[in-house]
């Protein structure tokens, strides 16, 4: 076979294996903007709506004040000015129906045009809780500082003097000390293994959160978003500080974090 045919053969394989890598990644790709982004992005669009409907508010206020006060003077009828010159009176009846009839035109134009932006900012919204809803399970970065996460899901792990056993979390870098937080509310509890070391899990309600080798414990018990509940250590089978953290929907098997730190910590 000739070395041009192989090569060939080798770029349609590595193209094969890209796209498939591609396809796989698409999960983690849809949490590249970060969770707080999403919800300023919300809050924006909140807030345009909020500034739409009172803009309409005092719009349709004016031409409804002008629909109004002409109905007003056109049931009064001409008076006694209109009696003794009614090319005036009628000149001014025109002006008062044209005045009222575009008033309403232009009111009923906004509501539609209202309705539409407002439909279009509620779509938008739904899309964004529905991301958030998805990927920002994580409230907040599990690390209250700096951090690096290694998206080592699933690898399998070969170490001296420990079982051969697959990576079930996301390894998370930090400074030995570093605060490690409840990513949402829930109730914290202590462990500790020989392979974990110091371990703490924070159950919520979408399931439960495993973090191991800890320098020392926290706030246990009832937490809330955000609390400490412990420290970034060594302990356990670790060579180096770093949080190992487990994500298990429904208290359920584990499942790839990355996407969920990826929102958060982002």
């Amino acid at each position: 076979m000739s070395t041009h045919v192989i090569s060939l053969r080798r770029a349609l394989a590595l193209a094969v294996i890209a796209i498939t890598v591609g396809i796989a990644a698409d999960a983690p790709a849809q949490a590249r903007s970060t969770l707080r982004s999403r919800r300023d992005q919300q809050q924006r669009l909140e807030n345009q709506a909020a500034r739409i409907r009172r803009d309409h508010r005092d719009n349709t206020h004016r031409w409804t004040a002008v629909i109004h006060r002409s109905t007003a003077i056109l049931r009064q009828g001409p008076g006694r000015g209109g009696q003794a010159n009614p090319d005036r009176w009628r000149l001014l009846e025109r002006e008062l129906q044209h005045a009222r009839r575009i008033a309403t035109i232009r009111v009923r134009r906004s509501e539609r045009l209202v309705d539409r932006r407002l439909d279009d900012l509620t779509t938008r919204r739904t899309r964004i809780q529905a991301w958030i809803d998805t990927w920002g399970v994580f409230e907040v970065c599990p690390i209250r500082g700096w951090n690096d996460v290694s998206d080592n899901f699933g690898i399998t792990v070969r170490l001296p003097g420990v079982p051969v056993h697959q990576h079930m979390g996301n390894d998370i870098l930090a400074a030995t000390g570093t605060p490690l937080v409840a990513p949402f509310d829930g109730f914290a509890t202590a462990s500790r293994s020989w392979l974990g070391g110091l371990q703490v899990r924070v159950h919520g309600a979408l399931g439960y959160v495993y973090n191991a080798h800890l320098s020392r414990y926290g706030v246990l018990g009832d937490v809330h978003t955000g609390d400490v509940i412990g420290y970034v250590g060594s302990t356990g089978d670790a060579t180096t500080p770093h949080d190992h953290l487990e994500w298990h929907p429904h208290d359920g098997v584990a499942v790839d974090p990355n996407p969920f730190l990826s929102a958060s910590c982002g």
